[in-house]
């Protein structure tokens, strides 16, 4: 199937790598690169990696999320909201707080719509019923 790579914009014939070759070849060399500045400084942050390697945020962050140091030390990135460096995770734990108290709220409100929406339904249907029977009994 002919794509556009994500990555660089060009068309390519995708094979499940999601991206170009040449896009797919660079992100290989920047996690060879990665791996080896992590094994060397075990406790360094995604920012010191980007700025030693020249492997973007993005690559290093994932390698991050996916666990691939975990025995290698202790590595901090970016929290995917505010920035805050953190160890595990996507967010940090006051990200994941109001992330929790958006969705509870979300759910809330999205509950007592409904209920106002059946209520409003069946009123309707209340009145629409009464309705038939003035017009059955010719009012």
């Amino acid at each position: 199937m002919l794509k556009n790579c994500p990555l660089c914009g060009k068309l390519f014939a995708d094979t499940g790598a999601g991206c170009c070759q040449k896009c797919y070849d660079a992100y290989r060399n920047y996690e060879v690169e990665v791996k080896k500045y992590v094994e060397a400084n075990p406790n360094c942050s995604a920012g010191d990696i980007v700025k030693h390697t020249g492997a973007p945020l993005v690559v290093a962050s994932q390698m991050i999320q996916d666990g691939q140091f975990a025995m290698k030390g202790r590595v901090s990135y970016p929290c995917s909201r505010c920035g805050k460096l953190i160890l595990t995770g996507v967010y940090c734990t006051s990200c994941q707080q109001k992330v929790q108290e958006a969705t509870s709220n979300a759910h809330r409100v999205a509950r007592e719509n409904e209920r106002k929406y059946l209520k409003k339904d069946k009123q309707k249907q209340k009145e629409s019923g009464l309705n038939i029977l003035k017009i059955l009994r010719g009012k």
